[in-house]
C-alpha cells in the first residue's frame, strides 16, 4: 500500500511538472515578452508575492522596470507600476483589458458570472447601463439625498443623546457601518437595517452588525485552485467551500428582500422606487434579461461595494484628522463659513466644501487602494512595446503611482491642499486612480463621495473629537488589523441648541 501511494505521488508530480512546462513553453513562445524574474517550477512567482503585496510589486518594478510579467501557477500576470505605462495601456487597450478574470472559485458567488463581474460584451453593457441610469445618475443621486440626510441626522441625534448620558467611547468603524448599511438598505430596499431601539454599539457589535459585515464583506482569500487547476479538487474544500457557505447566506438574505417586495404593489414614480422595485418591474417587462440571478447580483453588488469600502475610507479619514488637528480645523472652518450653526450640513453644501473633499481624496491616495482589482486581456495586444498574450491578468499597482515623488510633491505627507491646486491635474488622468480606470471604473464614485462627505462633514460640524488612547495589547497581525479607532464625540457649544432640537 505504501509503495502504491509513493508511485502514485511520483506519477502525479511528473504530470504536474510536464503540464507546467507545457504551459510555460506556450507562454514563452513569443520573443518580446516583458521582463520577468526567475521562477520556480510549478508555483512560478508565488514565492515573490510577500505581504504587503503592493510593496513587493514595487520592489520588483525597481529591478525589472515599470512593466514586468509574473506567472502564478498557470496564469500569466502583467504588472504595471508607473503612470506612463498605465496611461498607455488604458489608452490603447481599454477594450482588450475590459474583462475581469473568470476565476472558478467565484462562479457561484457571482451567479455564474452574470453580475457586474461578467465578461465584457452585450450583457455587461446592459448591466452597466442600468447601473448608470437607475442607481448612479444625477437624478437618482438627487432623489436619494433625502435618504442620506435622514440617516445622518438619525445617527447624529443618537450620538448627541448618548453624549448627554456621560462619556461614550464610540467605535468609529462600527458607527459608520451602521450608518452606511442603513443608507444602502433604504436605497436598495426602502427600509433600514437598524431602527432606533437597535442603535446600541455596546450590544450589537457582536450580533446583528457583525453578521451583516460577514455576509456582505469583501472576499480576501485566494483559492489556489484558480491558479493551479489540478489542485481545484483540493482547494474546493477550503477557501471555495467557505465562499459558497457565505454566498448561500447572502443569497437567502437577498431572496427574502425580493419575496417581500414581490408581495406588495409598487407605488410612486419609477425613479422614487427602491432599487429592488425598479428591478422587479423590469423583470416583468424583460424577463429574458432581468433573471433572478441578474436581479440578485445587482442587489448583492450594491450591498457589498456600497458599504465596506466607504466605511474603511471613513475610518481612515478620521484617523488622519485626529493625527493632523490643523487639517481638522481647516475642514471645520470651511464648514462653519459655508453652513453656519443654524442648520445641519446638507447635500447642496457639498459642492462648496473643497477642503473636506480634499481630506477624503488625500486619504484615498495615501492608504486605501493598493492594487486595483485585476483585469484580463481578451486578445493578444502590445503594452510598452512588449507582446502581451491573450488571457493575461493585469495588476495595476495604484500605491506605486500614488506615492511616486515624480508625480506628487512630498508624497508621504498628508496634505489635502494638494487637491485644491493644479498638482492633481498635472501628468494626465491616470495619476489619481483609487476608483479604478477604463471601462471597469467604479460606477459608484459619485454616491460614495456624497455619503462620505456628508457623514464626515456633519460629525466635524457638530462635535469636538477626542481619541481614546488604549494601552497596546499583544495581538496577532489579523487581530491588529481589526482594531478600530475609538472617539469620544462631545457636542460643540455653538451647535448645542440645534442638536437639542433634532
Amino acid at each position: 500500500m505504501d509503495d502504491a501511494l509513493y508511485y502514485l505521488g511520483l506519477l502525479v508530480s511528473i504530470l504536474i511538472i510536464v503540464y507546467q512546462f507545457t504551459v510555460q513553453r506556450r507562454i514563452n513562445q513569443h520573443k518580446n515578452l516583458p521582463p520577468s524574474p526567475p521562477s520556480l517550477p510549478i508555483i512560478g512567482h508565488f514565492h515573490l508575492l510577500k505581504r504587503p503585496v503592493h510593496e513587493a510589486l514595487s520592489n520588483l518594478s525597481k529591478k525589472y522596470g515599470p512593466i514586468f510579467l509574473l506567472r502564478l501557477g498557470s496564469r500569466p500576470i502583467l504588472v504595471l507600476s508607473s503612470h506612463a505605462a498605465i496611461e498607455e495601456c488604458f489608452s490603447n487597450n481599454d477594450i482588450i483589458f475590459a474583462n475581469r478574470p473568470l476565476l472558478p472559485s467565484k462562479r457561484i458567488s457571482q451567479y455564474n458570472y452574470t453580475t457586474l463581474g461578467a465578461p465584457y460584451g452585450h450583457h455587461w453593457r446592459n448591466l452597466r447601463r442600468f447601473i448608470a441610469l437607475e442607481i448612479f445618475s444625477a437624478k437618482r443621486l438627487q432623489l436619494s439625498s433625502q435618504i442620506r440626510a435622514e440617516e445622518v441626522k438619525f445617527m447624529i441625534k443618537h450620538l448627541y443623546k448618548r453624549s448627554l448620558e456621560g462619556v461614550w467611547k464610540v467605535d468609529v468603524k462600527s458607527f459608520f457601518y451602521m450608518l452606511d448599511f442603513n443608507i444602502m438598505m433604504k436605497i436598495v430596499a426602502g427600509k433600514k437595517c437598524f431602527e432606533e431601539e437597535e442603535i446600541d454599539l455596546d450590544k450589537i457589535t457582536k450580533g446583528k452588525l457583525d453578521d451583516l459585515k460577514q455576509t456582505f464583506g469583501p472576499s480576501v482569500n485566494m483559492a489556489l485552485g484558480d491558479y493551479f487547476p489540478y489542485l481545484r479538487w483540493l482547494t474546493y474544500y477550503g477557501v471555495e467551500k467557505k465562499e459558497i457557505k457565505i454566498h448561500k447566506k447572502r443569497d437567502a438574505f437577498i431572496q427574502a428582500l425580493l419575496d417581500t417586495h414581490q408581495k406588495r404593489n409598487s407605488s410612486g414614480g419609477e425613479t422614487s422606487l427602491p432599487i429592488i422595485d425598479v428591478l422587479l418591474n423590469l423583470q416583468e417587462s424583460e424577463p429574458e434579461f432581468y433573471t433572478n440571478d441578474v436581479v440578485k447580483g445587482i442587489v448583492q453588488a450594491m450591498l457589498i461595494a456600497g458599504t465596506h469600502t466607504t466605511v474603511v475610507t471613513l475610518d481612515l479619514v478620521v484617523s488622519q484628522l485626529i493625527a493632523h488637528p490643523e487639517a481638522f480645523k481647516k475642514a471645520r472652518d470651511e464648514i462653519d463659513n459655508q453652513v453656519g450653526d443654524s442648520r445641519l450640513l446638507n447635500d447642496a453644501d457639498l459642492a462648496k466644501l473643497a477642503y473636506l473633499h480634499g481630506t477624503i481624496s488625500e486619504t484615498l491616495r495615501l492608504g486605501l487602494v493598493k492594487v486595483l482589482p485585476a483585469h484580463e486581456s481578451s486578445e493578444d495586444c502590445t503594452v510598452g512595446g512588449y507582446h502581451i498574450p491573450k488571457g493575461t491578468q493585469l495588476l495595476v499597482n495604484a500605491w506605486a503611482v500614488h506615492s511616486d515623488p515624480e508625480l506628487w510633491i512630498e508624497p508621504d505627507r498628508f496634505k489635502p491642499e494638494r487637491f485644491l491646486q493644479s498638482e492633481v491635474q498635472e501628468k494626465g488622468g491616470c495619476k489619481f486612480i483609487p476608483f479604478g480606470l477604463g471601462r471597469r471604473v467604479c460606477p459608484g464614485e459619485g454616491l460614495g463621495m456624497r455619503v462620505m462627505a456628508l457623514s464626515l462633514g456633519t460629525l466635524i460640524q457638530c462635535f469636538d473629537w477626542e481619541e481614546v488612547k488604549e494601552a497596546p495589547v499583544k495581538t496577532n497581525p489579523k487581530e491588529a488589523e481589526e482594531r478600530h479607532v475609538k472617539i469620544i464625540f462631545r457636542p460643540r457649544e455653538a451647535l448645542d441648541k440645534l442638536l437639542a432640537q433634532l
